[in-house]
């Protein structure tokens, strides 16, 4: 069983004041080291050789930034908080176990993909632009219930939001690699048959990794099959969709409309043509942030830490 005392813990991120208390508090005889800013990364791997590591990724602080974690010679555990480890990718799993943060958000994630979908289906963008121009006029819509989502990637987050739509009445249909059912999917399919499933669907949900299969898995030609006045949902990466590509089929209104919050380019730039499509919703890669997301993500590493003293099986361990 490790020792408290001899194991040494760096946290990776810049704002670690938001949840050192809780560190501190669950392992008094553990001292934590900190590298608050891309620059002092490697410094602190060098001075702190730590056997674990806490690291947390965002627009502020980019993934780039950690990967130097992967490559110093004492880690042997790697805790990522959110769910994303694109940029450790090739670490070696023989001497590294990776474990994330995949499930601790989950269901906030899926709250505001529901809100966005209840909001795109019932015209309230429609009705926001018109507010604006103090217009006085009303739009029919088709209620929610029997319309067909097709959830493409069912884990943690899109098993969520099947739940969510189940709820509303709607038929499910879902994509994973294994095939094992889902309580509130309707119909579960391999990845390869999508092409065939987004002309039945009249809301693509998106929640896979974004990999080499994944880019641009919704392009040009996706997108013409899906269905006429279907509704295209991203909360997932934003290569994971051809940006041109849905420019044209929102704008020639093939698509109904659209929510991203994942973007090829992050901040999206000021020239982005996709800052002017009316039928076009966007938030800033935050569509899971919850007001306390990293004390969420320190007390599933605290978890995990216990296990790790104790000498037991890691929660969320990544395959390498």
């Amino acid at each position: 069983m490790p020792d408290a005392n001899a194991t040494s813990v760096l946290v990776v991120y810049d704002r670690p004041e938001e949840f050192r208390d809780i560190l501190e508090a669950r392992f008094p005889d553990i001292v934590f080291s900190y590298a608050t800013s891309p620059g002092d990364v490697e410094g602190a791997l060098a001075a702190a050789d730590p056997e674990v590591v806490f690291s947390i990724k965002h627009p502020g602080f980019p993934g780039p930034a950690h990967r130097p974690i992967i490559l110093h010679p004492s880690v042997k555990w790697l805790q990522v908080g959110g769910s994303g480890y694109e940029d450790f990718l090739g670490w070696d799993a023989t001497r590294i176990t990776l474990t994330n943060c995949a499930g601790v958000l989950s269901r906030f994630l899926a709250e505001t993909v529901t809100a966005a979908l209840l909001m795109l289906n019932g015209n309230f963008l429609t009705y926001f632009k018109q507010q604006q121009e103090r217009v006085w006029r009303q739009h029919g819509f088709q209620p929610l219930c029997n319309q067909t989502l097709l959830i493409v990637g069912v884990g943690a987050v899109g098993g969520c939001v099947a739940d969510n739509a189940k709820a509303l009445g709607m038929r499910v249909l879902g994509t994973r690699r294994s095939k094992i059912s889902h309580p509130s999917v309707d119909e579960m399919h391999v990845p390869e048959v999508l092409p065939d499933l987004l002309g039945r669907a009249d809301v693509v949900s998106l929640h896979v990794r974004l990999n080499e299969e994944t880019t641009h898995l919704i392009d040009r030609q996706a997108i013409t099959k899906m269905k006429p006045g279907a509704i295209l949902i991203n909360t997932a990466r934003g290569p994971v969709v051809a940006e041109s590509a849905l420019i044209d089929g929102l704008r020639s209104g093939h698509l109904r409309a659209a929510y991203l919050d994942v973007f090829n380019s992050e901040p999206l730039p000021a020239d982005s043509p996709l800052w002017h499509i009316d039928n076009l919703f966007i938030t800033p890669h935050m569509a899971d942030s919850v007001s306390d997301w990293p004390r969420r993500f320190a007390m599933f590493f605290t978890d995990n830490l216990d296990r790790w003293l104790a000498d037991q099986p890691l929660l969320n361990v990544v395959e390498g």
